[in-house]
């Protein structure tokens, strides 16, 4: 799966990158550490207007949702989304059909279970370069107080060969698209056919992961603290930090 993200990356290199505008947004703050579950504001490249970067919160709310307290309770479920059901599921079939998007990431992170011990590990491209996770959205307007909301979920798929052994309960991974397949992953217009064949395990040796420190693990960790991306080898040292 895939609940937290590294996302330490300057609005002018997400421009370079993508070759779009990102508009100054108080909003978004560069960080190593962001959680699903604290539906923070992320970069995004969406069909509607994919030309630029957009900031849209994590935990996609359908449109047809109720309520503040169904949006608030929806949410915290939606943070990923199988690729394989998303066609179909209520929540995302709106969402998979005309409301895609790219969200850009660094890197991400993902525990090992071993027993009752959890071990966390960092997994980036090998070549350290900026890629973007396949993602799907949705505007829900809240009837109460007229505000607008744009939600976004992560699509989830098979875990490759190196997921299996970190990820080795659920074995999934994010969908992360191969960069000839980013402008079509939002282009309006095209079928669910065509769009199956690219949200699929992204080669394992392209990746790279490693051990990291259990501060993610912390309530409340600091999410400016560049050393929760460094590499951590407790288990050989005895270390926890």
């Amino acid at each position: 799966m895939c609940y937290f993200v590294e996302h330490n990356i300057q609005r002018k290199e997400l421009e370079k990158r993508f070759n779009v505008k990102f508009p100054e947004d108080p909003r978004y703050t560069p960080a190593f550490f962001n959680s699903a579950f604290t539906r923070p504001y992320m970069p995004a490249i969406a069909s509607d207007q994919p030309d630029r970067i957009q900031l849209f919160q994590w935990g996609l709310i359908p449109h047809w949702t109720r309520d503040e307290k169904e949006a608030a309770k929806i949410s915290l479920t939606t943070g990923n989304a199988r690729s394989e059901s998303v066609w179909e599921k209520p929540s995302y079939k709106k969402a998979a059909q005309s409301g895609r998007c790219l969200i850009s990431a660094h890197g991400f992170f993902e525990y090992q279970t071993t027993g009752k011990i959890k071990t966390p590990y960092y997994i980036r491209l090998k070549n350290d370069e900026i890629f973007a996770f396949a993602g799907i959205y949705d505007t829900w307007t809240n009837p109460q107080t007229g505000e607008i909301f744009r939600t976004f979920s992560i699509l989830t798929t098979a875990a490759n060969p190196l997921m299996e052994k970190i990820h080795n309960l659920k074995k999934r991974m994010p969908v992360i698209l191969n960069r000839d397949a980013e402008k079509l992953w939002i282009s309006i217009g095209i079928g669910k056919e065509l769009l199956s064949d690219i949200i699929v395990p992204y080669p394992e040796k392209e990746m790279e992961a490693y051990t990291v420190s259990r501060k993610i693990s912390q309530k409340n960790p600091d999410i400016f603290d560049p050393s929760l991306i460094e590499k951590n080898d407790y288990l050989q040292n005895g270390s926890l930090f």
